[in-house]
């Protein structure tokens, strides 16, 4: 029950106590029910109480918070907002509003609530967390992991800031630290599905994929059904070399969520590692059908092309991934191969001297034009494309 606790406490800390007197039968059955855990039934009664009491603050403090912890982040935004009016801007309606507009591309509105709050009040650690989840959205990561501290020093028992922290420490490599961060968080609040899939993404990115593994287990325990985590086991077991079991959580992810193309496409990628390119082409063709302007997907199926001797139309992806991304050096490979295979020998060459001058360290180019320049017997040019190859090579750590 620890989650049901520290949320709460947070309710409480914002403002409105569930323990208010004078609330009606239906605000007293949503308490009740949100304190069996039961929050599906808890905002039917919220609901209930405000058609009976329009302007029952109450019952818009517990909704707001109760759409957030089910991630309606519209529905939390909109009961939050009046609220909001209603009270001229009471801090316990700001959060909530802020925290639902960060999720639903309103990010820069809800810095601007907090920012002109703090004009007049001394920050704590709930509007500290907010901006930094705001900053998030807008792309600037300093900004976020300095707030996400500040919120850590404010109240260094707040799990979310911790979250917010690890997850953006993550992104930039600080694994370590990630990792600290987000076993706070699990320490704090150990029943969070979300948490445990974030810290296997750290795992996994700093190569411990067993570890990886075993909190992805953890949080599928918790949410059995989720796609995404399903599909991330799938990658973690490949990398394991455990293809078979990386084919089954693909294909339960498609099984759950159709309409989710990452799955299709990590499908074709285990195929064509298993050298069954036919196998691989529907999945592929699917996951373009589903999101057709992501550069690798046509990468995949450019090489899917090449393999089953079908160039012509391995040109045509390679177009259509450079079209979309011209500075990639895939990008590049699959152009150059799939225009040397149809005995466009100078532009094959073009494409990979091009693509070497733009990412003047990536071996495989001049691994694959050294290829080009040998096939015509220029041997010292190919020689020191092969050197260079090697070096760079070795370099890669």
């Amino acid at each position: 029950m620890k989650k049901l606790i520290v949320s709460l406490l947070l309710l409480l800390a914002a403002g409105v106590a569930f323990s208010q007197p004078n609330i009606s039968p239906s605000e007293q059955a949503g308490t009740d029910l949100y304190k069996q855990g039961k929050m599906d039934e808890a905002i039917t009664a919220f609901k209930k109480a405000l058609v009976e009491n329009p302007q029952s603050l109450y019952s818009m403090n517990a909704l707001g918070n109760l759409y957030l912890m089910n991630a309606n982040y519209q529905d939390a935004y909109v009961v939050a907002d009046k609220g909001f009016k209603i009270t001229g801007g009471a801090p316990n309606f700001m959060v909530v509003k802020a925290k639902a507009a960060i999720r639903i591309n309103k990010a820069q509105e809800a810095l601007t609530m907090v920012d002109d709050y703090l004009k007049t009040h001394q920050p704590d650690f709930m509007m500290l967390f907010v901006k930094g989840s705001a900053y998030n959205v807008l792309g600037d990561r300093q900004q976020a992991l300095a707030f996400f501290s500040q919120s850590i020093a404010a109240n260094p028992d707040f799990p979310d800031a911790y979250l917010g922290r690890g997850k953006d420490l993550d992104d930039i490599g600080r694994y370590p630290q990630a990792l600290k961060d987000l076993d706070k968080y699990i320490s704090l609040r150990d029943d969070n599905a979300q948490a445990y899939y974030d810290r296997s993404l750290v795992y996994f990115h700093s190569g411990d994929f067993n570890a990886a593994l075993g909190d992805c287990n953890k949080s599928l325990a918790f949410d059995p059904k989720n796609a995404s985590f399903l599909e991330f086991r799938g990658e973690v077991y490949a990398a394991l070399k455990q293809p078979e079991m990386a084919l089954a959580d693909f294909n339960a992810a498609i099984a759950i969520a159709p309409g989710y193309a990452v799955p299709y496409y990590q499908v074709a990628g285990t195929y064509l590692n298993a050298k069954e390119y036919s196998k691989a082409l529907p999945f592929i063709n699917k996951a373009i059908e589903l999101i057709p302007n992501a550069k690798e997907y046509f990468w995949i199926r450019c090489r899917l092309y090449l393999y089953l001797n079908k160039n012509a139309e391995a040109l045509a992806d390679a177009q259509k991934a450079m079209a979309l991304d011209d500075k990639a050096p895939d990008g590049y490979v699959c152009l150059a191969e799939a225009q040397y295979n149809l005995d466009k020998y100078e532009d094959a060459v073009k494409t990979a001297t091009k693509g070497i001058a733009v990412n003047p360290d990536y071996y495989l180019l001049y691994m694959l034009r050294a290829t080009f320049y040998r096939d015509k017997g220029n041997t010292a040019m190919a020689d020191a494309d092969d050197q260079k190859a090697k070096q760079l090579a070795g370099n890669i750590k």
